[in-house]
């Protein structure tokens, strides 16, 4: 969520019910949201509680055979109307359904694509996505924006997403898929599927550090926080893979640092955005340039140019340096343009993103991740004002793009909030992105690229209370 909040407070283990305002009190963003967050929490156990991990009423997501003039379409499928709930989260699918390769929110990419001779499994991945009044800008329906304000935004959005995609499977697996036993099934297909709904990938955040020396009890100015305001840090994984090992390839034929993961992040949780109105080559008219210096832009920051096809197919491209800012024709020269068309059809909703890193090991606009063991200064990465990192040791695993932390940081107590004891912070798992699966169908494909007749159903289906 990149939004512009205090920061993000629901804790499903405190068991809290409800949030209670109280008069004369200052409101705050973090309260509100936690009530939304507890509601939902509620609703979506319902629901799976009822329903289980997954299921719906009649042939709701089922996939079916698109059949044209007579003949099974090429390496195409339908996925049938209706409503599936994914661990209690409603997925929608309005109207006659839709094709496998003309979902609203997954644009397929090229290793999507089927091909013949091959058996795939068809699963749901649901997924919520923060949306702004940039991406909700649409000339048929009324937008988040409320025009009387003449600019400013409001409140943000969150959006179930749902994307139906395929991954080729071999005879033995697809024999487990068809177990007759349901938990067996299910089992099997996580396994095959080998993803988690959450990043395994932890990180530790501090400011004040911990004591040293003979008086224990007294902290250095420089070791704490040491920002004028607030902040929520948010902590990004940009490239995805194992962490950096510490060599430069163009040193050390052992150097990883063009394939090593890297992180990205911003003091204001990526939230400083702007309108892209027009992209060519490195020139880029935007919207506007800022509202103030805080929420502005400046030379040689590194920013990311976004639409939706670039976050609904989560990928990630090198982050761009700004070389200068025309303010009277409100447009940025970059010192190098994007590898790709993204950002230049303006139906997708094309933004630029500011980020703040300035400094570090980086590699394409991105900090290198390193990997510690300790509270020794150099197992830590500094951010800014004293705010700090680390990414404990992963044992070789692979960090996933788009995972998140978001780090609070308060001048009031010169330190961030963070589990654990000050100066020693508790590895935590990503913030987000969380993503959750669902089985639909096993699809058989010939090598003339034509579909099976009927393929195999791995929906749960739940009859309905009331029809």
């Amino acid at each position: 969520m990149k939004g512009d909040f205090t920061r993000v407070t629901f804790d499903f283990g405190k068991h809290y019910s409800r949030v209670l305002q109280q008069q004369g009190r200052v409101q705050l963003d973090a309260d509100q949201n936690e009530a939304s967050d507890i509601q939902l929490h509620f609703l979506r156990g319902l629901a799976a509680d009822l329903i289980g991990p997954h299921g719906g009423p009649g042939n709701s997501f089922k996939i079916s055979v698109e059949v044209v003039s007579g003949n099974p379409v090429s390496l195409d499928f339908r996925i049938l109307p209706g409503d599936y709930y994914v661990d209690g989260i409603l997925c929608e699918n309005e109207g006659a359904g839709r094709l496998y390769t003309e979902q609203p929110d997954f644009p397929l990419p090229a290793d999507s694509v089927l091909k013949g001779e091959n058996t795939y499994l068809a699963y749901l991945d649901v997924w919520e996505r923060h949306i702004t009044e940039i991406e909700d800008e649409d000339e048929n329906r009324i937008g988040i924006r409320e025009v009387a304000l003449r600019g400013p935004d409001t409140a943000t959005r969150s959006k179930i997403t749902w994307q139906v995609k395929t991954q080729s499977i071999n005879a033995a697996q697809e024999n487990q898929l068809k177990n007759t036993d349901a938990q067996a099934a299910y089992d099997a297909f996580r396994s095959i599927l080998g993803k988690s709904p959450l990043g395994t990938i932890m990180l530790r955040a501090r400011a004040i550090k911990p004591a040293k020396g003979d008086e224990p009890c007294l902290v250095s100015p420089q070791a704490q926080y040491r920002g004028a305001e607030n902040q929520l840090y948010r902590v990004e994984i940009h490239r995805g893979g194992a962490a950096w090992n510490g060599e430069l390839d163009k040193n050390k034929p052992s150097g990883n640092n063009r394939q090593a993961a890297t992180f990205k992040w911003s003091r204001e949780n990526g939230s400083v955005i702007f309108r892209i109105r027009k992209l060519s080559g490195t020139t880029v008219t935007l919207e506007n340039l800022g509202h103030d210096t805080r929420f502005g832009l400046r030379p040689d920051d590194w920013v990311e140019i976004v639409d939706d096809d670039y976050v609904l197919q989560n990928r990630e491209e090198p982050l761009l340096q700004i070389s200068s800012i025309d303010r009277d024709n409100v447009t940025i020269t970059l010192k190098f343009g994007p590898s790709s068309k993204v950002g230049t059809v303006a139906a997708k909703h094309p933004l630029l993103r500011r980020w703040d890193a300035r400094s570090g090991w980086m590699d394409e606009g991105a900090v290198l991740v390193q990997e510690g063991s300790g509270n020794d200064d150099s197992d830590w990465i500094e951010l800014e004002d004293a705010v700090q990192i680390q990414f404990p040791l992963s044992g070789g695993k692979s960090y996933n793009v788009g995972d998140y932390w978001l780090i609070p940081a308060r001048v009031a107590t010169g330190d961030v909030e963070w589990h654990g004891p000050t100066g020693d912070p508790t590895p935590q798992k990503p913030n987000g992105v969380e993503h959750h699966y669902a089985p639909l169908g096993i699809v058989q494909v010939s090598a003339g690229g034509q579909i099976g007749a009927l393929p195999t159903d791995l929906r749960r289906v739940v009859k309905q209370l009331w029809a």
